[in-house]
């Protein structure tokens, strides 16, 4: 006789037990299954249906943790095909809703800088690239650089790590110019009438008049210290990604590759986006393991050698990066 596996009880102030481990840090979000429950909510009427409240902190639990084995079934006591349907459930809700927490902010032209620091960042751009299984169709376009199958997310995000935009749905052979040059915002920026401001990217993009890069060869102090401060401003960004890897294990390649679909890792990085910036303007505080620690400013991708776009550079946009060149010269006298 089969013995039926037992689910644990829900609590209505601690809902589900994954919310009394250490990462305790998750319970704030399960809020968000009142957000979700229209979308959540069984409509079988069934009565051995998962409560919404399952469903969220089961779906977390993957993200958090990047396994469906054992720690995710002893922790939730549901199948794996159960905990699957939940995530797709999950995905496809926050999705809808991407909108309402990922928003570019309207250009505002600001009235000089703050000392010490770069002059009109409207945002942060970069890519992290986030493996998977080789797909079975057209397996070599997923192929990075690394030798690893991937997709190559692009990431704009601002100076206190709030990510602003997301483009997920190239895969990893296609270089960071290309996905930004084929990506909404690039056509937004393009026609954007942008007084004194800009984006900031790592030379792996091309230099625009609203998106600044490094100089590669500096001769001069004003380009050494433009390189300087282009850095200290982009290190944001890389230590973005970098907690995005540690909250989300599922996006770090150290836990294994994904083992889904193109399309279903791109819903998968898009909803991890998400529950980062509701944990941020909640203030929620990264829980680390006994002996892990957050390098300040890591590389979200160190492993994955940079592609330097060959592309013609406007003269326009040479003069804005002269002009920032020449008021960091200025300051330095």
């Amino acid at each position: 006789m089969a013995v039926p596996r037992t689910r644990p009880a829900v609590d209505p102030v601690c809902p589900h037990p994954i919310l009394s481990t250490p990462r305790s840090y998750w319970f704030p979000l399960a809020i968000s299954e009142l957000e979700l429950g229209s979308d959540l909510e069984s409509l079988t009427g069934r009565s051995h249906a998962l409560p919404v409240a399952v469903k969220v902190t089961s779906a977390l639990t993957f993200l958090a943790s990047g396994s469906f084995q054992t720690a995710t079934r002893d922790t939730t006591g549901i199948s794996q095909s159960a905990m699957s349907n939940c995530l797709a459930q999950f995905l496809e809700a926050l999705q809808r809703r991407a909108a309402r927490y990922i928003t570019f902010p309207v250009p505002v032209p600001t009235a000089g800088h703050a000392e010490g620091r770069f002059p009109g960042v409207l945002g942060l751009l970069g890519s992290m690239h986030v493996a998977l299984r080789a797909p079975s169709e057209n397996e070599l376009a997923y192929r990075n650089a690394r030798n690893y199958h991937s997709m190559n997310m692009q990431v704009v995000c601002d100076s206190h790590g709030t990510i602003i935009n997301v483009v997920a749905k190239y895969p990893g052979s296609c270089p960071n110019a290309a996905v930004l040059e084929n990506s909404a915002l690039a056509r937004l920026l393009d026609g954007a009438r942008l007084d004194g401001l800009w984006l900031l990217g790592d030379r792996s993009y091309p230099l625009k008049t609203w998106l600044m890069t490094p100089i590669l060869f500096p001769c001069s102090p004003g380009e050494e210290k433009y390189n300087a401060m282009h850095q200290e401003a982009l290190s944001v960004l890389k230590q973005t990604c970098t907690l995005l890897k540690m909250r989300f294990r599922c996006l770090d390649k150290s836990s294994g590759s994904l083992q889904y679909t193109p399309q279903k890792v791109c819903q998968i990085f898009l909803a991890c986006c998400i529950l980062h910036n509701i944990a941020l303007s909640r203030r929620m505080p990264l829980d680390l393991a006994e002996g892990e620690e957050l390098v300040e400013g890591s590389d979200a991708d160190p492993e994955l050698p940079v592609q330097t776009p060959f592309v013609q550079i406007s003269s326009e946009a040479r003069a804005v990066r002269a002009r920032i060149v020449q008021r960091f010269r200025e300051s330095l006298t």
